[in-house]
C-alpha cells in the first residue's frame, strides 16, 4: 500500500464501492425470505377466514351445498370465471388461464375440445375441433351438407355454419326461416388441425342448461357426405356448473391468491384467481424470470388427487410453502369444509408473493442504478482530482530538481502558484520562497567573492610593497626570519584569492557555455601526447576499445576538466605504473577513468574530495583542494556522474566518470 501512488489508492479504495450491491443483494434476499414468511402467514390467516365464510355459505346456500353432495351427481359442464380480457377473435391466445377447465371428446380418433367461460354480462365458448377436411356453407337457404355446429340453450337453438373463415352468424331456426341473433358475436378460424370457434353471448341468454353437437362433413365420391355427429353431453342438455349460481361467490375478488374448493370426489366446484397477478406488465421481470406464465399449479385442473388433499378431506389440515428459497415459491393451505360434524368437502387457497419480490428487486435496480452512476461520477471526479494533483506535485518535483544543482546551485527560482489555492498550491509557494532566498544567499556569496578579491588585492600589494621595503635593510637574524614569514603569508592569501577568483569565473563560465556535440576519443589521444611532454618524468597510456564516442557539451570545459584530474593524478602518482586514461562501455553507460599507482584515500573522505576547500594531502603546500571540485561541477555540467575509488590492492587511486546512454552516441 505504502508503495501505489495516490490516484492508484483511490481507486483501489472506489474499489470498496463494490461491495455495497452485494451487500444490498444479501439485505434484498433477507427481505424476500421475510415476504415469504409473512405471506406463508397471511395466507393461513385467509384461508381460516375464507373457510368460516364457506362453512356459514354451505348452512345457508343449498345451491352451493349441493355442488358439493357427491351423492347422485349428474354429468355437468365446468364454467370457470372471467379472470382475463378476452378477445373475440377465433384464436386462443388469451384463453391459457382456463385450460385447465376444458372438456374433450373425440370422434374416430379426432378430438374436440371444449373452454367455457362467464362473467357478471357473458358467456364465452372455445371450441377446438380436429377436421382433415373442412367444408363451408355453399347456399344462403341453408340447404346443403356442410360442416356446422349447433348450440343448445335454454331458451333455442343456434346454429353456426361458416361460408369462410371470419366472422359467422349465429342463426337461429324460427316457422319463418332462419334469423341471425345480433347479440351473439362468434368468430370461426382454420387451425392447423381443423378450426377454432369462439363465441360471446349474452349471460342471460344462456340459462342454466348447455349442449354443444359438432357436424363433420367430408367430401366423398359423390359430394360432401356427413362422417359424424358428436356432443360434449350425448345429445343432452346438461347442467352448467357457473361459479355465477351462488350469488355471495360472485362477490368475491381474489388478490395474488387462488382460491378452490373441491367435494369429497377431488372434484373442484369453486375456482378463483391466480396466485399473482399482472406480472407479464413489467418488462423488467425477464432479468429474473424466463416464463412469465402464472405459477402453474394443480390448482389448473379440474379434479384433484393428491395426498394432502387425502389428508385434508380426513379432517386433516395441510399447510405447505413450495419452492422456499426461490422467487416463483408460494404458499397452499389446504383446510376441510364441515356441514356440522361431517366433512363435506376442502378449501385450498394458494398465495405468492411474487408480485412483492418482483416490486422489491425492481426497487434493488433502480437503486443500484442509480448507485452505480453515483459512484462512476465519484471515481470519475477523485481520479480526475488525483491525477491532476499528482501530476502538479510531479511537475514540482522535477521544477525542484531542476532548480537546484547537485553542489547546492540554485540555478533558477521556482515561480509561486497563483492558480490553485490548496495544499500543494501551498506547498509550491513555500519552496518559491526557499529558492528566493537560497538564490539571494547564493548571489551574495558570488559577489563576496569578487569583493574581497578586489578590496583586498590593493592592501596585499602594500603589504608586499612595504615588505619588500625592508628586505632591503640591514636586519637582525630574527627580524629576517619574521620577514620572510610575513612575506610567506602575504603571498599564500594572493594566492587563495586568485584560486577563489578562478573558481567563480568558471562557475559563471559554465553558466554561459553552449553545448555542441565533440568527439572524445580524439581529445583524449590529443591530451596524452601533450601531457606526456609537459610531465616527462611520468608515463601516460591511453586505453579505449571504442572507434567514435560523441558527446554533447564543450570541449574546453572538457579540457579543462581532464586537465584538473591529470594534475591531481601526477601530485600523488609513485611512477611505478603509467597514469591511465581509459574510455569504456558498461551496462549501457560510458566510463572515463583516470587512474594512478599511489597513496589512496581515506575510506571516509571518499566522498568529501570533491567538496569546496576540501584536500587530502597531508601536507598542502599551498594546495586549496579546487582542483576537483571544479572537475566535479564540470562533469555535471556535462551529465555525468564522477566518483572516486581506491584500487583493490589498495596501491592506487582512480577518478571515474560516467554517463548515461541518452547523454553520448557510440
Amino acid at each position: 500500500m505504502k508503495s501505489l501512488s495516490l490516484k492508484w489508492r483511490i481507486l483501489l479504495i472506489s474499489c470498496v464501492f463494490l461491495l455495497i450491491p452485494l451487500a444490498s443483494w444479501l439485505i434484498d434476499s433477507k427481505f424476500e425470505s421475510d415476504l415469504e414468511r409473512d405471506n406463508f402467514q397471511q395466507t393461513i390467516q385467509q384461508a381460516n377466514n375464507l373457510r368460516s365464510f364457506f362453512e356459514q355459505l354451505i348452512q345457508h346456500d343449498n345451491n352451493f351445498r349441493q355442488k358439493l353432495d357427491t351423492n347422485g351427481v349428474k354429468p355437468s359442464l365446468q364454467v370457470a370465471l372471467r379472470e382475463t380480457g378476452i378477445l373475440v377473435d377465433g384464436f386462443s391466445d388469451e384463453w391459457y388461464p382456463y385450460h385447465g377447465f376444458s372438456t374433450s371428446i373425440q370422434n374416430f380418433g379426432q378430438k374436440a375440445e371444449l373452454n367455457l367461460v362467464e362473467d357478471q354480462q357473458h358467456f364465452f365458448l372455445l371450441l377446438k375441433v380436429e377436421d382433415d377436411d373442412i367444408i363451408y356453407r355453399k347456399r344462403l337457404d341453408m340447404t346443403g351438407l356442410s360442416d356446422k355446429v349447433e348450440l343448445q340453450l335454454d331458451g333455442y337453438r343456434l346454429q353456426f355454419s361458416p361460408q369462410s373463415p371470419g366472422r359467422v352468424s349465429a342463426l337461429r331456426q324460427t316457422s319463418n326461416g332462419f334469423i341471425d341473433i345480433n347479440s351473439v358475436y362468434a368468430v370461426w378460424q382454420e387451425s392447423t388441425r381443423g378450426y377454432q370457434l369462439e363465441v360471446r353471448l349474452p349471460r342471460d341468454l344462456v340459462g342454466t342448461m348447455f349442449s354443444a353437437e359438432i357436424h363433420d362433413v367430408d367430401n366423398g365420391n359423390a359430394g360432401p357426405e356427413l362422417q359424424g355427429l358428436y356432443s360434449f353431453t350425448n345429445f343432452e342438455q346438461v347442467t352448467l356448473n357457473s361459479m355465477l349460481n351462488v350469488g355471495a361467490l360472485s362477490r368475491l375478488s381474489a388478490d395474488d391468491y387462488r382460491v378452490m374448493v373441491t367435494n369429497l370426489s377431488g372434484d373442484i366446484v369453486y375456482s378463483y384467481g391466480q396466485p399473482h397477478q399482472d406480472i407479464k406488465g413489467h418488462w423488467r421481470n425477464k432479468l429474473w424470470l424466463n416464463d412469465l406464465s402464472p405459477i402453474e399449479t394443480r390448482g389448473s385442473k379440474v379434479s384433484l388427487s393428491s395426498e394432502e388433499l387425502d389428508k385434508t378431506l380426513q379432517g386433516q389440515a395441510q399447510e405447505q410453502l413450495i419452492s422456499e428459497g426461490k422467487l416463483t415459491a408460494y404458499s397452499r393451505i389446504l383446510e376441510p369444509l364441515y356441514d356440522g360434524e361431517q366433512v363435506v368437502g376442502a378449501l385450498i387457497l394458494e398465495s405468492s408473493a411474487i408480485n412483492q419480490k418482483l416490486y422489491l428487486r425492481d426497487f434493488w435496480l433502480r437503486m443500484l442504478l442509480l448507485m452505480l452512476l453515483f459512484w462512476v461520477l465519484m471515481v470519475w471526479w477523485l481520479y480526475r482530482s488525483s491525477k491532476d494533483y499528482s501530476r502538479r506535485i510531479v511537475e514540482l518535483r522535477d521544477i525542484t530538481e531542476e532548480a537546484v544543482s547537485e553542489q547546492g546551485q540554485i540555478r533558477h527560482v521556482i515561480e509561486r502558484e497563483e492558480y490553485y489555492d490548496d495544499e500543494v498550491a501551498d506547498l509550491t509557494n513555500t519552496f518559491s520562497h526557499l529558492t528566493t532566498r537560497l538564490k539571494q544567499h547564493h548571489d551574495y556569496q558570488e559577489k563576496l567573492v569578487a569583493r574581497l578579491n578586489h578590496e583586498l588585492r590593493t592592501p596585499i600589494a602594500i603589504i608586499r610593497s612595504s615588505l619588500d621595503n625592508l628586505s632591503i635593510e640591514n636586519l637582525s637574524e630574527l627580524d629576517a626570519q619574521m620577514l620572510q614569514t610575513a612575506q610567506s603569508g602575504a603571498s599564500r592569501m594572493s594566492q587563495t584569492l586568485s584560486r577563489l577568483s578562478e573558481a567563480t569565473r568558471l562557475e559563471q563560465a559554465i553558466k554561459s557555455a553552449d553545448k555542441h556535440t565533440f568527439d572524445m576519443i580524439s581529445v583524449l589521444r590529443d591530451l596524452t601526447r601533450a601531457y606526456a611532454t609537459n610531465w616527462p618524468e611520468h608515463r601516460f597510456e591511453f586505453i579505449s576499445e571504442l572507434s567514435d564516442v560523441e558527446l554533447k557539451g564543450s570541449r574546453d570545459l572538457f579540457v579543462q576538466m581532464v586537465d584538473k584530474l591529470i594534475t591531481n593524478a601526477v601530485d600523488f602518482d609513485d611512477k611505478s605504473n603509467p597514469i591511465k586514461l581509459e574510455l569504456k562501455t558498461e551496462e549501457s553507460r560510458l566510463v572515463f577513468e583516470v587512474s594512478n599507482r599511489g597513496p589512496v584515500i581515506d575510506k571516509k573522505a571518499l566522498k568529501s574530495v570533491f567538496s569546496l576547500m576540501h584536500s587530502s594531502r597531508k601536507n598542502s603546500g599551498g594546495h586549496l583542494g579546487l582542483g576537483l571540485y571544479l572537475a566535479k561541477l564540470i562533469a555535471n555540467y556535462h551529465n555525468g556522474h564522477i566518483v572516486a575509488r581506491n584500487h583493490a590492492d589498495q596501491g592506487g587511486v582512480s577518478i571515474v566518470i560516467s554517463w548515461k546512454n541518452k547523454y553520448f552516441t557510440d
